[in-house]
């Protein structure tokens, strides 16, 4: 039996959540927040929730915010992935186009962003892996 591709509606994460976001995103825009005396275990989730959001200004700091934190996060990254599994899957699942793409992007920088982060992954594939595999079919139809 063949998965067809059917996008899912967007799901919205929760008005708190949508200020928190944009709140903390200006407040690193305009005050330059020293990135590594953030709360990773609290903020890092925060942001990733935000991949789901296709309005601006949410999505743009979202995925701004994912980006900083995990150019200046070193080694506070890895002992946050177990939490981050969760609004990785939600964004992949929602099986947007543009949240993929921008998802599959996060999840390059995620890797490469500290040490062992790859290895780390390795046990939640299970979880992640089944969703990509409905987009395999798509060589070349995603932009």
């Amino acid at each position: 039996m063949s998965q067809k591709w059917h996008e899912l509606s967007v799901g919205l994460i929760t008005l708190y959540q949508y200020w928190k976001i944009t709140f903390l995103g200006l407040f690193i825009l305009y005050f330059q927040v020293e990135l590594e005396k953030l709360d990773y275990h609290y903020w890092l989730p925060l942001f990733f929730d935000g991949l789901c959001e296709t309005s601006f200004p949410c999505e743009f700091f979202a995925r701004q915010g994912i980006h900083d934190m995990l150019e200046h996060g070193g080694n506070k990254i890895l002992p946050v992935i177990p939490q981050l599994i969760i609004p990785i899957k939600n964004a992949l699942s929602l099986r947007n186009r543009q949240i993929l793409c921008i998802t599959l992007k996060v999840l390059q920088h995620l890797v490469v962003s500290a040490d062992m982060v790859g290895e780390a992954l390795v046990p939640y594939y299970r979880q992640l892996l089944p969703v990509l595999n409905i987009f395999k079919s798509m060589n070349g139809e995603l932009s």
